[in-house]
């Protein structure tokens, strides 16, 4: 039973810590307050490829293609969050990168550069 408990209660907790829309809203209030000012995009690490995974392989960080769509997945304290389905790669790497500065701040691997009004903007309609 104790196992049980504590089971459910870790699912809940990780579910809690990959909410991203507080985190938002506080990253919202932080570039308000001009506590951050750039968002730099980071370079994909290479991995070897093969012919099995090209077709999957994307350019961009948490992005790979699902049969005719693309996907964007999230790893965070190695727990992986899938974010979503999108009908193209651009799409899906935008999605990775507002969760992945939600969660992981300043420190965030990004695909794309960004202004703080540009991220703003990702925000609010986000929130919306």
């Amino acid at each position: 039973m104790k196992d049980e408990k504590s089971a459910s209660t870790k699912s809940k907790n990780l579910s809690q810590k990959l909410d991203i829309k507080q985190k938002l809203i506080s990253l919202r209030w932080r570039i308000l307050n001009q506590y951050v000012s750039v968002f730099v995009s980071s370079k994909k690490k290479a991995k070897s490829v093969t012919k099995k995974n090209l077709k999957r392989r994307s350019k961009y960080i948490g992005v790979s293609k699902n049969n005719a769509n693309w996907q964007a997945l999230i790893n965070v304290n190695q727990i992986k969050k899938y974010i979503g389905t999108f009908t193209n790669e651009i799409q899906a790497a935008r999605a990775y990168d507002l969760y992945s500065v939600a969660m992981k701040g300043e420190e965030a691997s990004l695909n794309f550069d960004y202004t703080p009004s540009d991220m703003l903007e990702r925000i609010q309609y986000f929130l919306e």
